[in-house]
């Protein structure tokens, strides 16, 4: 299975301080992968076919490998999943299909019938989350894991951040986003659903 290794995210390291997040030289860890400020982009562990096809820039694995057990204030311990936009869906699964060398774990519309259709693909830790556009390919947003959001965002804010208060998640759990003028970016932070 391909995994999510690295994750470019636009910013500068004020802007990620600012939300809570322990920065050095413009990188941070967050679980097993390595981001790097600067512009959305990906990197994985593995591809089966050119990363181009999917109209993302891509991120090599030269840099070093960076400390994965550093700490976050906000208490974030991983990436739930990245947004990826693409013009077609039908186009997107057959070139990520392609790339991953795996099939979407699930294709459907999660906001009902007048919602975007969405695939989502699981590449380690992360879901990648493609939806249905209509515009140019893009990565336009991230959500984190929050073991417990209401501390995170009383960090974020302690942080200078902005962010909004938790509210119910599609996929059960809770979430809060950043605001969207912060970075002109998707950030969310996210609280799984308990597990019975």
């Amino acid at each position: 299975m391909p995994n999510l290794t690295r994750l470019g995210l636009p910013g500068d390291e004020s802007s990620w301080a600012a939300l809570g997040f322990t920065v050095t030289d413009g990188r941070f860890p967050i679980g097993g992968v390595a981001c790097t400020l600067g512009e959305p982009a990906w990197g994985f562990d593995e591809t089966h076919a050119a990363p181009a096809t999917l109209g993302v820039p891509y991120l090599e694995s030269s840099a070093p490998e960076l400390d994965s057990t550093v700490a976050h204030p906000n208490g974030v311990t991983a990436i739930d999943h990245v947004v990826y936009w693409a013009p077609d869906l039908d186009d997107a699964v057959t070139d990520l299909t392609a790339v991953l060398g795996i099939p979407p774990r699930r294709r459907f519309f999660p906001r009902g019938p007048q919602g975007p259709e969405m695939a989502f693909y699981r590449v380690g830790e992360p879901f990648i989350e493609a939806v249905s556009s209509g515009k140019a390919p893009a990565l336009v947003g991230v959500a984190f894991l929050a073991p417990d959001l209401d501390a995170t965002v009383a960090a974020v804010r302690a942080a200078g951040g902005p962010i909004g208060d938790p509210k119910p998640a599609v996929q059960g759990g809770r979430i809060a986003g950043v605001w969207h003028g912060h970075l002109d970016w998707g950030i969310a932070f996210m609280e799984p659903k308990p597990r019975n």
